[in-house]
């Protein structure tokens, strides 16, 4: 005669409870870990974007010792500025001295966004593959708008003698884009017109090196609801 277990056979599958809980539990898990691959993607992105504007710093320099020691003379700030010229500008300038086409293009960015200026909203060139570059030349600088250079005159910097510039290591020739960081709305809601790197942009400057730099929080433009970097830091260093 077979004899019966006096323990009761628990069921194998998960009840309604159980179930539940694990999803809590994977739901907790990934919404504190999903910001922060966010942010590991996002700093691996603007450590790529850093590389590249210090090979095109080295280009920079190659240029100027075989130009009589003077910068690139471009014809604008890039060629959505000046569509009707096709030539003339850093990236073509520089080629000769670049082996990858791809470093003038930031990876947090990419070729195929539109063109984050509202100033260039008319212009022929709509993508940055289309300018061919996602950074700026500092063709031309602001005039300083405050500190103890205020009411000095813009500085053209496209031809310009590097022995001409006082501070070559503050003097920045080149930079991400977008370069602006919206406040408060309506700025803070147009995610094209903001900075690929948090509150600051990657910088190439006169001496050839490249570095992360932050905005200066002045709240200047657009009702001071967002902060625009070329206006703020443009003309650091070719003042004196």
């Amino acid at each position: 005669m077979q004899r019966r277990s006096r323990w009761p056979i628990r069921p194998t599958a998960f009840t309604l409870i159980e179930l539940l809980v694990v999803i809590a539990i994977i739901a907790i898990l990934a919404a504190i870990l999903f910001p922060v691959f966010a942010q590991a993607r996002g700093k691996a992105r603007q450590a790529a974007c850093l590389s590249n504007q210090k090979q095109i710093g080295n280009a920079i320099m190659m240029y100027v010792q075989d130009y009589d020691e003077r910068m690139p003379a471009c014809n604008s700030w890039g060629l959505a500025w000046t569509p009707a010229v096709k030539d003339r500008y850093i990236q073509q300038l520089t080629a000769p001295y670049v082996k990858n086409e791809t470093i003038w293009y930031c990876p947090s960015v990419g070729k195929d966004s539109l063109l984050g200026d509202p100033g260039l909203q008319s212009s022929k060139v709509k993508t940055y593959e289309q300018n061919g570059t996602t950074y700026i030349w500092n063709h031309q600088t602001e005039s300083p708008s405050y500190g103890p250079y205020k009411g000095h005159k813009s500085v053209t910097v496209s031809g310009m003698a590097l022995s001409a510039i006082p501070r070559p290591a503050e003097a920045p020739v080149l930079w991400d884009m977008p370069y602006w960081n919206g406040i408060c709305k309506p700025w803070s809601e147009y995610s094209w017109l903001q900075s690929p790197h948090v509150h600051g942009v990657n910088a190439t400057y006169a001496d050839g090196h490249a570095r992360y730099s932050s905005f200066k929080n002045s709240s200047d433009i657009r009702g001071g609801c967002g902060e625009d970097w070329w206006h703020d830091q443009s003309w650091e260093g070719y003042n004196e």
